[in-house]
């Protein structure tokens, strides 16, 4: 093995520890789901907590296997192992990026039997432990990026001319994977926000329904390198853009939170106070989030055209 692809094979041992602390985790919130009992003085929730570790548990398991391939595929060289983590590295940074973000700014519930003091020590931890993360996808991004990188993968399959490009495929299958997470406010029926505007009901079942379909229907579009697909999803992710600066910047966001948590009553407590401090942080970080598939789309048009 060249010393230039040692951290090519590192990514995927990284990968594997990952993807094993993953599937421990999985079952450790099954574990405490149900077999663990509750404590003594723990009131009831005002959710089923079992399902909903279940799923959560189910995902981290769905996670932890597609670590441990992508890595298999790594160490066998596969040209889609590259693909793969270039769109794990791109999830986890932009999830653990906004992560920072929340933890850093956005209040949470204290406690008085925590001291202040802790209290921001267990927020720094956190916010580094996410930080840390973010900075691991980052740099699997630069690192799969290289040339030296291309050529590990290509000394068994080698790249033709007219292939799909990378990044085509990298945002194919971000929509693909991100269908399930755009469906679940569907099956909990969970309000929407549209524009500023707070949508809930059978209006809202349309609006995730709708998302879960374009999101089906571009990435399979863009995988086939379809033209409308790629129309689309540039439209498509320039709505999201204008959606998060106008959710986020339009004057009384907090009181679209207010009107969200009165129609979930279940999942927020009645006391519970929306998030009051500035959010222009999250809407760039949105803005910017889709700013960088609508370059690359733009980028890769004659592909479409070949």
């Amino acid at each position: 093995m060249q010393p230039k692809w040692i951290a090519i094979r590192a990514s995927a041992v990284i990968s594997i520890l990952g993807s094993v602390t993953c599937l421990l985790f999985a079952g450790l919130m099954l574990f405490t789901a149900f077999f663990a009992p509750p404590p003594p003085e723990a009131q009831p929730s005002p959710i089923p907590l079992k399902p909903v570790l279940a799923v959560i548990a189910a995902v981290a398991v769905a996670c932890s296997a597609w670590g441990i391939a992508t890595a298999v595929g790594i160490f066998l060289r596969r040209q889609w192992a590259r693909i793969s983590i270039l769109v794990f590295a791109s999830l986890l940074t932009l999830m653990c990026g906004g992560g920072v973000l929340a933890i850093l700014f956005v209040p949470l519930p204290q406690t008085p039997e925590v001291q202040p003091a802790v209290f921001s020590i267990i927020r720094l931890s956190i916010a580094l432990l996410y930080g840390a993360l973010a900075a691991i996808g980052i740099w699997w991004l630069v690192l799969f990026n290289r040339p030296h990188a291309r050529e590990y993968f290509a000394a068994l399959e080698p790249m033709h001319e007219r292939a799909r490009p990378l990044s085509v495929s990298v945002i194919a299958w971000y929509l693909l994977i991100a269908t399930p997470f755009v469906a679940a406010p569907l099956l909990l029926r969970l309000p929407a926000v549209v524009l500023g505007a707070l949508i809930s009901g059978p209006a809202a079942v349309a609006v995730y329904a709708a998302y879960a379909a374009i999101h089906v229907y571009l990435g399979l579009g863009l995988l086939s390198l379809r033209e409308p697909a790629r129309i689309g999803t540039i439209g498509y992710f320039g709505f999201a853009m204008l959606n998060s600066l106008v959710t986020f910047v339009k004057p009384g966001y907090a009181e679209v939170m207010r009107q969200m948590q009165s129609t979930m009553p279940r999942l927020f407590a009645s006391g519970t106070p929306p998030a009051a401090q500035p959010m222009w942080a999250f809407a760039l970080m949105g803005a910017a989030v889709v700013a960088i598939p609508i370059y690359f789309l733009v980028r890769c048009r004659e592909a479409f055209h070949t």
